[in-house]
C-alpha cells in the first residue's frame, strides 16, 4: 500500500511539473509577475512547502542554504539552462542588465 502511494504521489508531482511554465525573457515587462509564478510553482511541484516556496526570499536563502552559491542550485535544476536560472534570479532579485545584455524588466529595476 505505501508503495502504491508513493507511486501515486510522484507522478503527481511530475505532472504538475509539466504544468508549471518558465518565466518570460528578462527584458519583458511582465518577467517579475511570470518569474515568481515560475519559481513557485516547480518549488511546490519539487515537494517543498508552499509557505516556503511563495517567499522567493525564503526560497532564495534556502537554495544559497543548500548549495552554497546560486551557480549550483542553478547546475541542479532542469527547468531551464544554468545560465538563464542565474540570469533570472538576478534580474527579479538585484535589477540591471542580463549576461546578454539584456534590461532586467525593461527597466534595469528588480522586481522586489
Amino acid at each position: 500500500m505505501m508503495k502504491k502511494t508513493l507511486i501515486i504521489l510522484m507522478s503527481l508531482a511530475s505532472f504538475q511539473m509539466f504544468a508549471c511554465t518558465n518565466a518570460l525573457p528578462t527584458d519583458d515587462s511582465n518577467f517579475c509577475s511570470s518569474f515568481k509564478s515560475a519559481a513557485t510553482c516547480y518549488c511546490i511541484a519539487a515537494g517543498q512547502p508552499s509557505r516556503q516556496c511563495e517567499d522567493l526570499d525564503v526560497l532564495y536563502g534556502r537554495m544559497i542554504y543548500v548549495y552554497k552559491t546560486l551557480e549550483k542550485a542553478c547546475t541542479h535544476q532542469a527547468q531551464t539552462s544554468v545560465q538563464n536560472c542565474i540570469d533570472n534570479w538576478n534580474c527579479y532579485r538585484n535589477g540591471g542588465i542580463d549576461s546578454e545584455g539584456r534590461s532586467c524588466s525593461g527597466t534595469t529595476l528588480p522586481c522586489r
